[in-house]
Order: C-alpha cells, then sequence, then structure tokens
C-alpha cells in the first residue's frame, strides 16, 4: 500500500468538471487503500459560479482544507486561482487552466515565488476543444499534472481511475485527452 498524505483544493466554475474531478482523486485514494475525505462547496455553479472542492488523501481528521496547508491547486478558471492560491502551502504546486501564466499581476508572481510555489499554466481548455470536447479541460489539466512529474499519483493509477469511474461513450475520448495532457506535461 502506497503512503501519501496529500491536499487538493480543485476550483473552478459551475460546468468545468470540479466535482467529476474530485471523484478522480477521491476513487484514486480508495483505490490505493488510502482514507479520502473531502468537502464541496457550490456557489451558484449552475450559472458559472464558483465550485470548489477539498480533498484530503492519507488519513486526515477534517475535511477541509485550512489556509496555507494544500499540497496542490488546480484551477480551471484564472480568475478561481487567484480566488484559491491562499490554500496553498509553501513549497505548494499550482496548475491553471491558461493560456499565459506571464498574464498573472506582478504581486501574485511575487507571492509564488516568495512562498516557493511551483506555477504551471496550461491551456487546458484548448487542447480539450483541438481534441473535441472542451468539457474535458478537467481531465485534460490533471494529465498535464502527472506527465510534469511533480505530482505524487502515477500515470497507471490515474488511468485506471478514469477507465473505471467514465461513461462508457465518453471512455476512449477521456483517455486520449488525459494521454495528451500527459504528453504536454512531459515537455514542460
Amino acid at each position: 500500500m502506497m503512503r501519501m498524505k496529500t491536499q487538493i483544493i480543485l476550483a473552478g466554475v459551475g460546468g468545468q468538471g470540479v466535482l467529476f474531478s474530485s471523484r478522480i482523486f477521491s476513487e484514486l485514494g480508495l483505490k490505493l487503500g488510502l482514507e479520502v475525505t473531502g468537502a464541496e462547496t457550490h456557489g451558484m455553479s449552475q450559472r458559472g459560479g464558483s465550485v470548489v472542492a477539498h480533498i484530503k488523501i492519507g488519513g486526515y481528521q477534517s475535511p477541509i482544507v485550512r489556509e496555507g496547508t494544500a499540497d496542490i491547486l488546480y484551477s480551471l478558471d484564472e480568475n478561481e486561482a487567484y480566488k484559491n492560491l491562499h490554500f496553498l502551502r509553501q513549497g505548494g504546486l499550482c496548475f491553471v487552466n491558461m493560456t499565459d501564466g506571464g498574464r498573472f499581476d506582478k504581486n501574485i508572481r511575487d507571492h509564488l515565488k516568495k512562498k516557493d510555489i511551483t506555477f504551471h499554466a496550461f491551456d487546458a481548455s484548448g487542447t480539450a476543444m483541438e481534441l473535441g470536447s472542451v468539457r474535458a479541460a478537467n481531465i485534460c489539466l490533471v494529465g498535464f499534472s502527472v506527465g510534469t512529474g511533480l505530482v505524487p499519483f502515477t500515470y497507471d493509477d490515474l488511468k485506471d481511475v478514469l477507465q473505471s469511474i467514465s461513461r462508457k461513450p465518453d471512455l476512449e475520448h477521456n483517455l486520449k485527452i488525459f494521454d495528451t495532457g500527459v504528453d504536454l506535461g512531459k515537455k514542460q
């Protein structure tokens, strides 16, 4: 059994797949035989409001990630990244669905540097759209993170989870988008 303790924040707006992404990581923890706790907050999710999921893998007491303690932030929306950066711990990882990380305000870039946060901007929406499904940007961003080699999850474990939770009509497409994200992450 793998020993892992990881706190993840998944952020986006309604319709971007935050809840499906939280299911990916919850199922991953269970697959690895680890305790999983989590919580989700929904704004006006059906109208594009904020949606944030907290996932803890590996024996935590509370489902809510406290400010300054998250290991990884996945943001499917640039504005949601700004709103949720405060969750990241010193030395954390940040993956944001955006075309150009240089657009971040200088104060934000200085904050990331001061906190030694590794930041990756990746156009997951554009990549998923090129592959025929902008709705799968969440899967593409997760794949990208795996490709960088910085996250404590393996390609094989996440692929197995995707195979088990994807709806049959979506499976082949989800795997293609995940693999494309992985390949692009390896180039970083």
